[in-house]
């Protein structure tokens, strides 16, 4: 299954490439810490990295990403802190865009950076199925209905915002 950039063809990675810098780094190096600030998104180009939470004390892990694959995605499309840290665990390089380079993007290749909008938000809701799908392969005993209940609502309304989100509906906004 094509996932991260690959989702796009040969011809638009290499515009989306062209209008990002190149980083080298190296084992242990931190790129990304959770609650940070920065909007920059990452493409690995070569390499293993570590997006992981360590909030309680040790890592949970919540992936392990290779070539193609995308982070730092949420925080480059609605500017609020990181979610989660993300480190490298072998030495790597990566492509990193920000705002400047995606606008440059708009300006000289539209058409790419829209299919590279449409693949971050492939890359996202991908993300949000797995964890809908984790969150439904829970098992819950007889006793536990009320939490299957709530986790169900949960999904419901996480999938429900990501569709207000995706299909640009401001009508929830509007009357408030």
């Amino acid at each position: 299954m094509r996932s991260g950039i690959n989702l796009l063809d040969e011809a638009d990675i290499l515009k989306v490439a062209r209008s990002c810098t190149t980083v080298q780094v190296l084992t242990g190096e931190e790129l990304i810490r959770k609650n940070d600030t920065s909007e920059e998104l990452y493409i690995v180009t070569d390499g293993s990295f570590k997006v992981y939470d360590d909030s309680y004390g040790e890592d949970f892990v919540h992936a392990i990403l290779t070539k193609g694959a995308i982070f730092g995605e949420m925080s480059f499309l609605d500017s609020t802190p990181r979610s989660a840290s993300v480190k490298a665990i072998s030495n790597g390089s990566l492509l990193k865009m920000g705002k400047g380079e995606f606008d440059n993007l708009l300006v000289n290749n539209p058409d790419t950076a829209l299919l590279f909008l449409f693949t971050l938000a492939r890359v996202v809701t991908q993300r949000l199925r797995q964890v809908n799908d984790a969150l439904r392969g829970m098992t819950f005993s007889v006793g536990d209905q009320d939490s299957k209940k709530a986790i169900a609502e949960v999904i419901a309304q996480m999938e429900y915002a990501v569709h207000i989100e995706l299909s640009g509906n401001q009508r929830g906004r509007k009357e408030e």
